[in-house]
């Protein structure tokens, strides 16, 4: 899991208070002991704080993780990371910088590389020695071996609970992959299985009622040659009968291609792919993703709400050119507390955004926007509709629009 800002920036802060306060101790503790003047203690003094500022300007980077350290075993983590946590580390030379050192220290090593647990054990005993040889009252003679003890089991201490959070960053990581592969490996069944069942569907539809149809049209047809002694108006209705039975075939045809097209179409693909014919044909249309959205939010939605959005925008777009051709056309998606808000506008000529267009005819709209409805709530998701509203700034005339908001998958799996 990738650390948050705000968590780093807690760290941080506590690492400020924890150094200061450190740092605070040992300065007293060396004034009590030694009474040292200040051209003998305040350079040590001075720099030691200045160091400690520099370790926690560089701390935040120290603590920044890349996702991809958890996908890729080779990868543990960015440059920059690596410098800083050096640089943290050699600070912990100071009185105030003893906390973030030991914060940076296992940061590196729970990065499952050797090469960066190597370099954070060679910077803690580097800043070691440093302390060692710029503290006028700490030299080894002073510490001994009690000293060189304690700096071990830090070190060994720093390793392990680096190597421990390193396996549990790994465990959770794994877990969640597993999980994930599980819901998409449910989804996948569940579209196969639906995907049978409606080509079985479609299969007994075009096996029985379209070859009804057709023999129904055939033999109207056959009915509606003029033949002496059968009245006009017989042989009129046997042509309409064969009319009517061929448009219901192509109906039927239409019914089946639809039960028959692949529900799992990539939503960006298909918007992009609608809103670039729209503009081919000479509509103004435009896109905008809000909030910091972008166009890969779409791969969120579960696949009946990606197909909902493929259908809402190209029946918004197919009646804004019907009903309001050469007005322009704005299409706004972003994220809104776990679900994706898609919403469309255009402006209409004064009356006719109340009048039954389809498009925005009234509130509960045509049979298209009745359709589209339900295919949004079949998902998951809801729609609303605003028609007879003011264009604003006086430009004169109404606009329609509809928004639909379907909820991600992810979000919806967890609750």
């Amino acid at each position: 899991m990738v650390r948050t800002k705000w968590s780093t920036a807690g760290i941080v802060a506590a690492c400020a208070v924890a150094n200061w306060l450190v740092g605070v101790v040992l300065m007293n503790l060396d004034i009590e002991e030694y009474s040292p003047t200040f051209e003998e203690y305040g350079p040590y003094i001075c720099t030691g704080f200045a160091v400690g500022v520099l370790g926690i300007i560089a701390l935040p980077f120290a603590l920044e993780h890349q996702p991809r350290e958890l996908s890729d075993v080779d990868y543990a983590g960015s440059t920059r990371s690596f410098i800083a946590g050096c640089i943290v580390l050699l600070g912990s030379s100071s009185y105030f910088g003893a906390v973030s050192g030991v914060v940076a220290f296992i940061s590196m090593v729970s990065r499952r590389s050797t090469t960066r647990s190597v370099a954070a054990v060679a910077c803690f005993v580097l800043a070691f020695a440093i302390d060692t040889s710029f503290n006028p009252y700490l030299s080894w003679d002073e510490i001994g071996w009690v000293g060189a003890i304690f700096v071990v089991v830090v070190m060994v201490a720093g390793l392990l609970v680096g190597q421990k959070r390193a396996n549990l960053r790994e465990k959770r990581w794994r877990v969640e992959q597993q999980a994930r592969m599980n819901r998409e490996e449910m989804r996948a069944k569940v579209e196969h299985a639906r995907r049978e069942e409606r080509e079985s569907i479609a299969r007994d539809m075009h096996d029985s009622l379209s070859h009804r149809l057709s023999l129904v049209a055939i033999h109207a047809g056959a009915l509606s040659y003029p033949r002496e002694g059968v009245p006009e108006e017989f042989t009129e209705a046997a042509r309409t009968i064969r009319a009517e039975a061929q448009n219901a075939v192509e109906d039927l045809r239409t019914v089946l291609s639809a039960l028959r097209e692949d529900l799992s179409q990539d939503p960006r693909t298909g918007v992009e792919e609608l809103v670039a014919s729209a503009r081919e044909a000479g509509a103004e249309v435009t896109v905008a993703y809000a909030n910091g959205t972008d166009p890969d939010v779409f791969a969120g939605l579960s696949t009946m709400a990606q197909h909902a959005v493929h259908r809402a925008v190209q029946e918004g777009l197919t009646n804004a050119r019907k009903h309001a051709p050469g007005q322009p056309v704005s299409i706004t998606v972003r994220e809104v507390a776990g679900a994706v808000d898609i919403e469309m506008r255009n402006p209409v000529p004064r009356g006719k955004a109340g009048t039954d267009t389809g498009n925005g005819a009234d509130t509960t709209g045509g049979y298209g926007l009745v359709g589209l409805r339900e295919r949004v709530e079949l998902s998951g998701g809801r729609m609303s509709i605003v028609a007879n509203q003011e264009i604003p700034e006086g430009k004169g005339g109404e606009e329609f629009g509809w928004s639909i908001q379907l909820p991600l998958a992810h979000k919806e799996a967890t609750r």
